[in-house]
């Protein structure tokens, strides 16, 4: 399994905008789920974690696909075109991106 997870910061005065996204993004799922399946993941998981100025760091991570790695997976995620993405896309870049995805630095699974 590949996993990458990344984090950019929420300005304070946007904060419960970003909230009123995820909210709405909540109600349907469907096009979130069907773009994971076509970009090449199976897990995502999305934390809000507040900061002492009333900011707060939206943390993503994600598990692809097997075979599938960050390159691949980048090029696909902006490559990838639906109704949600017309839909996701403007309003979740109006809260800025990542300027990079890091540097892994160590990936480790448990072996049943």
């Amino acid at each position: 399994m590949t996993s990458t997870a990344w984090t950019f910061t929420i300005p304070q005065e946007r904060v419960q905008d970003f909230r009123d996204l995820l909210a709405d993004l909540n109600k349907d799922l469907s096009g979130l789920a069907e773009r994971a399946r076509d970009v090449g993941y199976h897990r995502e998981r999305m934390w809000l974690q507040p900061n002492q100025d009333e900011s707060a760091e939206f943390i993503v991570y994600l598990e692809f696909d097997e075979g599938v790695d960050l390159t691949t997976f980048t090029e696909r995620l902006l490559a990838y075109d639906s109704e949600f993405t017309r839909w996701w896309r403007p309003r979740f870049e109006s809260f800025g991106l990542p300027k990079s995805f890091g540097e892994p630095l160590l990936t480790w699974d448990a072996i049943d």
